[in-house]
């Protein structure tokens, strides 16, 4: 068919803005949903000026512009709009294509693909030249627009019957009669992409006037312009079987026509034209997110989080117990701390009040050890010590200590552990007497005097000069204990030689020579008496013991009178040193005296400050109770919270993926699959390498009218 004839079957140009205004076709979600909009048909609409202004010759291009559907963003380079010419059943007869090649680079030539017949410019003086199916088109920078014939069967057939009082009647038999008439329309959608469908909306309308009464429209709606009726119809052809599903799978307000249906009361019928318009609502949407895969992700991405949120309540109420075990035992601690703060105060009180008398005493001892000792206190003092050493020599103690000097001085131990004479037995027995004997003796007589008062045995191999260190360090050692004949003993011997401290125990005997002139006179009278072994024997044994109970009683006066003096000096140096010690400033910057003083006053701030204390300790044990009441309350929540957390990935999540991966997935994957097919199929014809194209078809039906009205 050729333009004129085309013009001349869409020469009713009201027809063509009741159609431009049905074409908004979208696709939401899981379902589609088809809108139709009323053209305006004012003197002033928009429609209708292109309609009246433009030329009779470019009616089809008109009509093309009316009928333009918004793709997605995707830039477009063909445009094609396909006109479906057919009796009132529907039945194609003659297949117009009309292309619009879009120059948004402004070349001086396209390339194209075709495979129409009889391609001429309609708008135009623009050439081309033609090998096979390959166009070149010298466009000199302008858009093209062509038109040409096609014998191809189109994506989507259309089929209409038409009934009369319930019976089926053929258009040419059911012009001019009158009844309660139905017009149906049936889509089939031809197109075949693997398991899918190339998803086509068709929207079709017709103008029913006034002799079209009581009407009804199932899967349509009706619009009154106040002078006709618009009845629009929408169908969704092909998707149900490519998703899979039938109408009972969605709720009563969603379903997926795949026809229409239009009942009325009719006088004398009679049917101008009816138009359908179907358009790829795949090329319109795409998924968002990219394809399905994004699901199967997000879903992962669900479960993974329900878990995450499960295995974290579980141990936030696993913490909570933790926390409320230790909290037990710190409200524990805390309670006792409580009940100890009343103790507490009485034991600060008591400090308070003892640091206070140690203050006062440590100040009245430090005033008396400044004081001079009196006559008096001196008298007492040494008399206490003659007395303690009185008391140290009675009881045959003075008998003790001479039998202990006489076996000294009378025997001594060998090497080989066998007793024998002693060197001053000896030296008196066998007359050997000079200067270098009788110092001999007498340095024996001396060791033994001092192993006897260091409390050695007489066998010991200390010399005079150990023995004699020992009884010092002895006498000092009891002095810094404060004992009275130690200290006097101390005192005394200090300084002296082994030999003066033997002399001074053999003159405080009560002898009138010294020990060494005692000592050389009695071995001299021995050696006068003879040479008779028993006579010597007998003197030399008696000169021994004598000698022995002279020592003895030596050692207890010089002790008596050593302590007395002793006991007076040591009393005074004690007291000078006790005194310098409790006034000595230590590394921490107190002495004694002045440290008891600082306690004193420390220990009354800490009682004054008792008070706050214990009403922060009562307090705190309050805010503790109620610590214990909110952790219990945490708890119980924290497990309350897990549990549901349990029930919530088990009866809500698990569900939704289980729900998902076994007919959500599906259904989503062929969503997917249909939307791509959608978006591979841009033309009718044919499409140059490199070009993105869209397509619509508009089907036309021939009007029925009585044959005079024809």
């Amino acid at each position: 068919m050729k333009l004129p004839e085309l013009t001349k079957k869409f020469r009713n140009k009201y027809m063509i803005r009741i159609v431009a205004g049905v074409l908004t076709v979208a696709l939401l979600g899981s379902g589609m949903t088809a809108v139709a909009v009323q053209a305006d048909q004012k003197e002033g609409a928009k429609a209708q000026t292109v309609a009246e202004t433009k030329k009779e010759t470019n009616t089809a291009g008109d009509l093309s512009d009316l009928v333009s559907i918004e793709v997605n963003n995707k830039e477009i380079g063909k445009e094609e709009s396909v006109y479906l010419l057919s009796d009132a059943t529907g039945k194609v007869h003659d297949t117009i294509v009309s292309d619009h090649l879009i120059n948004s680079g402004k070349k001086s030539s396209l390339e194209d693909c075709s495979n129409l017949h009889d391609i001429e410019n309609v708008k135009g003086d623009e050439t081309f030249t033609q090998n096979g199916e390959n166009l070149t088109w010298q466009a000199d920078g302008n858009d093209i627009f062509y038109q040409g014939t096609s014998n191809e069967e189109p994506p989507v057939t259309q089929t209409v019957t038409y009934y009369l009082d319930g019976e089926e009647i053929t258009p040419e038999e059911l012009a001019g009669k009158s009844g309660k008439v139905t017009i149906h329309f049936d889509y089939a959608n031809n197109t075949s992409y693997g398991d899918v469908k190339v998803p086509f909306a068709a929207v079709t309308a017709m103008v029913l006037d006034d002799s079209f009464t009581n009407i009804e429209v199932k899967n349509g709606k009706i619009e009154n312009n106040g002078d006709n009726n618009i009845v629009i119809g929408y169908a969704l052809p092909g998707i149900r079987e490519s998703l899979d599903v039938d109408n009972s799978d969605f709720v009563e307000e969603m379903n997926l026509p795949e026809d229409f249906e239009v009942t009325a009361d009719v006088e004398n019928f009679k049917l101008d034209t009816a138009m359908t318009i179907v358009a790829n609502a795949g090329s319109m949407v795409s998924m968002k997110t990219g394809d399905s895969s994004s699901l199967d992700d997000m879903i992962h991405d669900l479960e993974d989080a329900s878990s995450q949120l499960r295995d974290g309540s579980a141990d936030l109420a696993s913490g909570m117990d933790t926390f409320q075990k230790g909290l037990a035992d710190y409200a524990s601690g805390m309670s006792d701390l409580y009940k100890g703060s009343g103790d507490l105060g009485k034991g600060v009180d008591t400090l308070n009040k003892s640091a206070a008398s140690i203050d006062q005493g440590i100040q009245t001892l430090d005033h008396g050890l400044k004081k001079k000792m009196s006559e008096k206190e001196k008298a007492a003092a040494q008399k206490t010590a003659e007395a303690a050493v009185a008391e140290e020599f009675k009881n045959g103690k003075t008998e003790e200590v001479a039998n202990q000097i006489y076996t000294a001085l009378r025997y001594t131990q060998k090497e080989d552990g066998n007793v024998a004479d002693g060197a001053l037995y000896t030296s008196l027995y066998d007359g050997a007497y000079s200067t270098k004997a009788a110092e001999t003796v007498y340095n024996e007589v001396v060791r033994q005097v001092l192993l006897t008062a260091a409390g050695q045995p007489a066998d010991s191999k200390l010399s005079a000069d150990q023995a004699a260190s020992g009884i010092k360090a002895a006498y000092a050692k009891g002095a810094q204990a404060n004992d009275p004949t130690a200290t006097a003993m101390y005192a005394v011997s200090n300084g002296m030689t082994s030999e003066q401290l033997a002399e001074l125990l053999y003159a405080k005997s009560g002898a009138k020579d010294t020990l060494f002139h005692k000592t050389q006179s009695a071995i001299e009278a021995q050696l006068s008496a003879g040479r008779n072994n028993e006579q010597i024997n007998s003197a030399v044994e008696s000169s021994l013991k004598q000698l022995s109970t002279q020592l003895a009683g030596a050692c207890q006066q010089a002790a008596a009178q050593a302590a007395g003096s002793a006991a007076i000096s040591g009393a005074e140096s004690a007291k000078a040193t006790i005194a310098e010690q409790i006034e000595t400033v230590q590394a921490n910057g107190y002495s004694l005296v002045t440290g008891a003083s600082a306690l004193s006053k420390g220990t009354q701030s800490l009682a004054d400050q008792v008070p706050v204390l214990t009403e922060g300790i009562t307090a705190l044990n309050n805010a503790t109770l109620k610590l214990v009441k909110g952790a219990d309350e945490l708890n119980n929540g924290s497990h309350d919270l897990a549990d549901g957390m349990v029930e919530f990935d088990e009866k809500g999540i698990s569900r939704i993926v289980n729900c998902y991966n076994g007919d959500i997935k599906s259904l989503t994957d062929r969503l997917q699959a249909m939307l791509d097919a959608g978006e591979d199929y841009q033309t009718f014809t044919s499409l140059a390498d490199g070009v993105n194209g869209s397509v619509k078809f508009i089907y036309k039906l021939d009007s029925i009218k009585e044959t005079d009205e024809q």
